[in-house]
Order: structure tokens, then C-alpha cells, then sequence
């Protein structure tokens, strides 16, 4: 099915964007790692991965769609040595999204799994701190 990744990638970076940019201060977010130079500090990385895309599913009336299995993944960047109030802020706006992330009415219906984290990586010379999120999804394209 044409579209189908695309679909599905929209629904989730739509969602993700529009959380971080709504929050005080906004954090950019990057999409997969893309970006040679990161953002400055706060920002969000969002990984998109598939574990199977070949799960057709026949729907009631004999309709088809096409079923994908995913993984999510958002780490949270924020300055180091400032506490952990904005990386906990920033997690805890993730899994808002995660959890509210379904959309009945969207072509690409996703849906996330158990939420793994929010975990903490402190350690390090980085001039940084992240948290980090995951969640496996369900997706379906009519």
C-alpha cells in the first residue's frame, strides 16, 4: 500500500512536534536521528522503527488493511547539573502523547504499547543529561 509508512510516521511526528513545541520552553525535535548538528538544549530525538510490515489483516465486509509493528523511541535532552525537573517535565509530556496517541479518525491508527522508562542517563562528559522513552505500537492503514 502507497503511503503506508509515510501515514504512520506522520501521525506519530505530528503528534511528538506539536507536544514539545507546546511546552515552556519549546524543545525542537529531531526525527530519527537526521540531523548532523543537534538543536541547542532542550531537545528531542524521535525514533520510528519497524519490527514486521507484513501482517495483512482481513477486516469484516472482507475490506483489507495492512498492519505494521513498531517500536517508538523518544529521548529527552536537557542541560546537565540543572536537576531533573525539565528532563521529568519533558517524559512526562512524552508519555502523555504516547498514551493519547490513537486516533480514530486518522488514515494510520496507532497504537502504543506498555511504555518502557522514563530512564535516566546522567553519566558522562556530555554537557548534557537525557531520559529516555519507548514503546512498542500497533499500526493499521486501510
Amino acid at each position: 500500500m502507497s503511503g503506508t509508512f509515510a501515514d504512520v510516521r506522520a501521525v506519530i511526528e505530528t503528534a511528538v512536534a506539536n507536544t514539545y513545541a507546546g511546552m515552556s520552553p519549546p524543545a525542537s525535535v529531531v526525527f530519527d536521528n537526521v540531523q548532523e548538528v543537534p538543536p541547542a538544549l532542550p531537545y528531542v530525538v524521535c525514533i520510528v522503527s519497524y519490527v514486521t510490515t507484513t501482517e495483512p489483516v482481513i477486516c469484516p465486509g472482507g475490506a483489507a488493511m495492512e498492519r505494521l509493528l513498531g517500536n517508538l523511541q523518544l529521548s529527552c535532552y536537557a542541560p546537565k547539573a540543572q536537576g531533573m525537573k525539565t528532563l521529568e517535565s519533558m517524559a512526562q509530556e512524552g508519555m502523555k502523547t504516547l498514551n493519547t496517541l490513537y486516533d480514530n479518525s486518522a488514515s494510520a491508527k496507532v497504537k502504543c504499547g506498555q511504555i518502557n522508562g522514563p530512564t535516566p542517563v546522567l553519566t558522562g562528559a556530555d554537557p548534557y543529561a537525557l531520559i529516555t522513552l519507548s514503546c512498542s505500537f500497533d499500526a493499521s492503514v486501510a
